[in-house]
């Protein structure tokens, strides 16, 4: 007995394009998996610091964003301490310990007189600003 092989048209086709994909599927994996050198130029730091008002900008930045915080006041009650924070010079709104308050911005503490503010890992002590003295007031009692 004598073996023959024998190979169909169809199943050769079959054959040759089993072996492109993988051929294709190798030199795609190939070129997906190493890593690229870039090819664009390195900009001078202080472009960098000219455009980082940029909000496109700050969105991919791993750096804290500017935050000018005003502190308005501080609230004790019965569910817990509340601050009273401006942020930006925009309205006033209450945060809570622990509570982000911008990008890499978050409130740490709470304190009678001021909060406790972590700005990329360094801590500042932020007080209540202190309003100016009233007009004096004409004691009132009755003759």
């Amino acid at each position: 007995m004598k073996f023959t092989a024998r190979i169909t048209p169809a199943q050769t086709v079959q054959a040759l394009a089993l072996l492109a994909a993988l051929v294709g599927v190798a030199t795609w994996s190939s070129l997906l998996l190493t890593s690229a050198e870039s090819h664009t130029p390195a900009a001078a730091p202080q472009v960098l610091a000219a455009r980082s008002d940029s909000p496109a900008l700050q969105w991919f930045s791993n750096e804290t964003a500017p935050v000018d915080i005003k502190v308005s006041g501080v609230i004790a009650g019965g569910s817990g301490t509340v601050a009273i924070l401006s942020l930006n010079d925009g309205a006033p709104r209450s945060y809570l310990v622990g509570e982000k308050v911008g990008v890499g911005v978050r409130l740490v503490g709470i304190e009678g007189d001021g909060v406790v503010i972590e700005r990329g890992g360094e801590r500042v002590r932020l007080g209540v600003e202190r309003l100016g003295e009233g007009p004096a007031l004409p004691i009132l009692a009755r003759p």
